[in-house]
């Protein structure tokens, strides 16, 4: 009796898709451009905790720290215009406006059925048009999320940015501070920092540098969480021609 029925119990295991979760639906190439940040982030810091006494490394990172905000800018939105095309994601506002060499169409057609090509042909047009200008100042921040966004980025991150940094209670403020800070910035590259009209510097502390570090940081943080979100909302398999929580803490990278 053992015998006759013992294959009865040999019931097959059930097999179990698990649902997607927001990390699943993330393509890997969103991930380079904080990958990238955080690591420039890091270095940053290292160079304002060396306890040095010259005041002009302090200097260079605010070069550094507006450098790698740019950095950023560009490769998030070089990424996203990816997942644009591949249908990954929602077309921004002003997405229409976001032109390439129209030398790009004809290699689209010598190259119609190698999606892989298109990609790689798109990618370096994008680089092409964007490396001709910085996104640093609020305008264009305004301008380059607008290709890539259909919300108000500043609206969807100044209560979190407010929670963080009491004088950052309103966008116009962040606004100002960073378009202040890129100011800065081009002082010291086109003038070394030099006062008008005088042979002084303007002053420059640590404590300074590492707030515009925090602040950078974080706003970027914010920013990226916001774009990231919007791309797992979106429904999957858009079609292109359609268009209508926790961060890193910053103290560790």
């Amino acid at each position: 009796m053992a015998n006759k029925y013992k294959s009865s119990f040999n019931r097959p295991k059930p097999k179990i898709t698990p649902r997607k979760t927001g990390l699943d639906l993330i393509d890997d190439d969103l991930n380079q451009p904080m990958q990238m940040f955080h690591s420039n982030t890091k270095y940053i810091r290292q160079l304002i905790n060396s306890d040095t006494e010259d005041i002009n490394i302090y200097r260079y990172c605010i070069v550094l720290i507006c450098a790698t905000m740019d950095k950023y800018m560009h490769d998030i939105e070089k990424a996203v215009i990816l997942q644009i095309f591949r249908g990954k994601a929602q077309p921004g506002k002003n997405f229409d406006s976001f032109l390439i060499p129209i030398t790009v169409l004809n290699s689209f057609d010598k190259n119609n059925f190698n999606m892989i090509e298109k990609e790689k042909i798109l990618s370096d047009a994008i680089y092409e048009v964007t490396s001709n200008y910085t996104i640093q100042k609020s305008t264009s921040i305004d301008r380059n999320m607008n290709y890539i966004l259909d919300f108000n980025i500043w609206k969807a991150i100044q209560p979190r940015m407010t929670m963080r940094f009491k004088q950052l209670n309103s966008i116009t403020q962040m606004k100002k501070y960073i378009d202040e800070l890129v100011d800065r910035r081009n002082s010291i590259v086109h003038e070394l920092d030099f006062r008008p009209n005088s042979n002084n510097k303007n002053d420059l502390s640590k404590d300074f540098v590492s707030n515009a570090l925090e602040i950078i940081q974080y706003f970027i943080e914010s920013v990226n969480y916001q774009i990231v979100r919007s791309i797992i909302s979106s429904p999957e398999d858009i079609n292109f021609s359609t268009g209508n929580e926790n961060f890193d803490d910053i103290s560790n990278t």
